[in-house]
């Protein structure tokens, strides 16, 4: 079977998958195949004699343990259907009870060697669950008979069999097969270990070795367990991996390594709110009726599983019933072990370079469920020595428990993260209780020097720091200490980190300076913002249009060079339309033309299809169709081998993207490739792109393959013209993060009677013109693109 229909028919049960393991009838006594200790547990709770010819032994798996109890009991019947419409595999089998619910499906191997005897006619096929209800595994008896109940020849008889031990050997395969593909995640990520081993000590190294040297079953299971990334996991709940065969025999051979501990060997582990927490809601509910009283008037059935839990903790405390009742429900209980479980974190890091991604891109990738560019791999170390490892993982993971904390709006610990890396940076928070600062006491001195050489290290541990510190510039506005954030922002433009972060801390610098009603200060500081060459788009804008309002007589009697820049006015065209909704902090709703309910954009996008408007045909973009053919032209640039851009096989784009890297390393081919684009090969460039990697919707930063045709970018790129174009891709190659924000709301296109594009930033009736966008709006202006903001106002 391809890798590509394998991966369909994985999909194909939708959230129930089925996993088979056949045993051939009157034939026990045989050694069974690696894989198979569920199925001789199911054959084992069979009544003797019970089997007869054309009868194997399935045993059912459910990412969904709950319906599949209450759909599969003991003693039930199921059918045996063909699902020929499967779109994603039409050899598919699958069972159905007889209300016609679906509980799983035959996988993918087995049900290749099956199909065939079902859609010929020739035999017929019905299901008994065996087993079920017992943690995720059911296990079911399917019999194979002739139509209308006549007895098989010895030869169909004979054929069936042939059939079944096909299917068993398929089976046995697929078992083998997915555990080496769970086991080659682990060994994958091993491999890369002799590059870093100098990233961990003896202790670590230990660890790393003795997870290599496990066998492929153990192994195969370690990478399911490390993937569920949860606490506890009860050993019957594993046994759902039937790839692993024998679970108990894994989990003890894990055990033994130390790579996983049991719940009655920890104290915490053996806690009553813990053992609840692994539950299910019906089990709580269950065992709340068995032994607490009350419930309200429906019974425990229907409450929430925490209030549930929450009574039975009560409950249990002095109810040794209650204790021993749940003990006996969740069974045995694992845990990855906590040294390991950061040893193998660890080395996942050190692969994947972030928290982001972990072993499953192995697995999605060979699948074909995620398709990465192809790209040469650097070879150069990224960290030097441990204690750079060490300190650079440490200070990523306090960018995520700042971005955690401030999405909760637990500002306390915000705060005491920020001032962590501050004080990482040689700046010391006084106590954040101050809401204020007396402008007295305010340091505004203008003397910041710039770096000499901004620092290309973008994973070092004070890289990181500045990113924390850059979020403690707004903490300290909100709290209106702006003194305090402006000795911060003086520190910040006194590193050479995050040098594309300048603009923004130069605009709070002088910000900030009014708020302290310090505005002749405030002009010095534009005016040094603008002398920083790193200081660009939006930002500049801005800078310069302080400069303008407060450069005036007597503080500067001559018109900066820049004043008719900052005058410019994009064309606006308004109109009226009524609003169903006018509340402040919520998106603006207006009837249509067509009298149905639109957003401002939508009513932008039927205002320009008007015929007395010019009849366009327009997309609401905001940018994601430049990202598309950005992509598509620059593939080649954007994954060229450049030093330190590519250090994993799953990344969607090169390091230095967003950085103030990425167009200097790549200048000669960024300019050769911005003049080709002028020149007008861009449309063979998107057509060779296309067709290239469209096949296998190969993941990219900004690309995204079903929402755009090709067609349609030709159409648009042809609209817009090749100068347009060209000075778009440069924009975005120059400086791809800042760029990628502020771009028009619609791109709007015609082919009667020429060719033409307009891009149209659309305004609500409390909407307001962003610098950034405004900076967009006069480039397009200069390379000659028709633009203009379309306002529209409430009656």
């Amino acid at each position: 079977a391809s890798p590509a229909r394998s991966s369909a028919a994985a999909m194909s049960g939708g959230l129930k998958q089925t996993t088979l393991a056949f045993c051939r009838p009157r034939k026990r006594a045989k050694p069974e195949p690696e894989g198979e200790g569920e199925s001789r547990a199911a054959a084992e709770a069979e009544p003797s004699g019970s089997h007869g010819d054309g009868a194997f032994l399935t045993v059912l798996r459910t990412r969904r343990p709950g319906a599949a109890r209450r759909l599969c009991k003991s003693g039930q019947e199921l059918e045996v259907v063909r699902d020929e419409a499967n779109e994603k595999d039409p050899l598919a089998i699958k069972f159905v009870t007889s209300d016609g619910q679906e509980v799983g499906y035959v996988p993918l191997m087995a049900a290749e060697k099956l199909a065939g005897a079902l859609d010929s006619g020739s035999w017929e096929a019905s299901a008994t669950v065996l087993t079920g209800g017992v943690g995720e595994t059911v296990h079911v008896m399917v019999r194979f008979r002739r139509p209308g109940g006549e007895a098989p020849t010895e030869t169909q008889a004979a054929e069936l069999e042939a059939i079944l031990e096909s299917a068993r050997e398929a089976q046995s395969e697929q078992f083998r097969g997915k555990c080496e593909q769970l086991s080659g995640a682990l060994d994958a990520v091993l491999g890369h270990f002799c590059s870093v081993s100098h990233l961990f000590d003896r202790e670590e190294l230990d660890v790393i070795e003795t997870v290599r040297s496990l066998d492929l079953r153990p192994k195969a299971l370690l990478v399911r367990i490390v993937m569920r990334k949860r606490q506890w996991l009860r050993v019957r709940h594993l046994c759902r991996y039937v790839e692993v065969g024998d679970v108990r025999s894994a989990v003890g051979r894990l055990c033994e390594a130390g790579l996983l501990d049991e719940m009655s060997s920890s104290v915490e582990g053996s806690s009553l709110d813990a053992q609840l927490g692994l539950l299910s809601a019906t089990e709580l509910q269950d065992l709340a009726a068995a032994h607490l009283r009350g419930g309200g008037s429906g019974g425990w059935r229907g409450r929430k599983k925490r209030d549930v839990a929450a009574a039975l903790s009560r409950e249990g405390e002095g109810d040794k019933q209650i204790a021993v009742a749940v003990a006996q429900l969740i069974g045995e209980c694992v845990s990855l072990n906590a040294e390991a479980d950061r040893v193998l974190q660890c080395l996942q890091f050190a692969y994947f370079l972030d928290d982001s991604q972990g072993l499953e891109r192995f697995l999605l990738t060979h699948h074909g469920l995620c398709n990465y560019p192809r790209y040469e791999l650097s070879s150069s170390p990224v960290f030097a020595t441990r204690d750079d490892f060490v300190r650079y993982q440490a200070a990523c993971a306090k960018e995520q428990e700042l971005h955690q904390a401030l999405e909760s709006n637990d500002l306390e610990k915000a705060r005491a993260l920020v001032s962590t890396s501050a004080q990482a940076l040689g700046f010391y928070l006084e106590d954040w209780s101050r809401t204020s600062t007396p402008s007295s006491t305010a340091s505004t001195s203008t003397s910041t020097e710039f770096p000499k050489k901004p620092s290309p290290g973008l994973l070092t541990e004070s890289w990181v720091h500045v990113g924390i510190a850059h979020r403690g510039i707004s903490l300290l506005e909100k709290a209106r200490r702006y003194a305090d954030a402006i000795e911060l922002i003086q520190v910040l433009l006194g590193r050479p980190e995050q040098p594309s972060r300048r603009g923004e801390w130069w605009n709070r610098f002088a910000i900030d300076l009014e708020h302290l009603g310090k505005s002749e200060t405030s002009l010095e500081i534009a005016e040094t913002g603008l002398a920083d060459g790193w200081v660009r788009t939006g930002h500049r804008l801005s800078l310069q249009r302080r400069v303008v309002r407060l450069g005036k007589p007597p503080r500067r009697w001559k018109t900066p060079s820049f004043a008719a820049r900052v005058a410019w006015q994009p064309k606006e065209v308004v109109f009226e339309a009524r609003p169903t909704n006018s509340r402040a902090g919520t998106k603006s709703v207006f009837v249509g033309f067509d009298d149905e309910d639109v957003t401002v954009e939508g009513l932008a996008l039927q205002y320009y299809a008007r015929e007395d408007q010019g009849s366009w045909t327009g997309v609401h973009s905001e940018g994601g169709v430049w990202g598309v053919i950005f992509a598509l032209l620059m593939w080649d640039v954007i994954f060229s081998p450049v030093p330190g851009a590519f250090h994993h096989p799953f990344q969607t784009k090169p390091l230095d993207l967003d950085s103030d890297f990425f167009y200097a390393a790549r200048r000669e081919m960024v300019d050769a490739r911005v003049a080709e684009i002028e020149r007008g090969g861009w449309s063979k460039l998107l057509e060779a792109t296309w067709a290239r990697e469209y096949p296998r919707k190969t993941l990219c930063v900004g690309l995204s393959w079903d929402r755009y045709g090709l067609d349609q970018l030709q159409n648009i790129s042809r609209c817009l013209g090749s100068r347009g174009l060209a000075a778009i891709v440069r924009l975005l190659a120059q400086d791809h993060k800042h760029w990628r924000g502020g771009m028009p709301d619609l791109v709007l296109w015609r082919t009667d009677p020429e060719p033409a594009a307009m891009l149209v930033e659309v305004k609500g009736p409390r909407d307001s013109l962003m610098e950034k966008q405004r900076a967009w709006l006069m480039e397009f202006e200069a390379c000659g693109v028709r633009c203009e903001v379309c306002r529209i106002r409430e009656p």
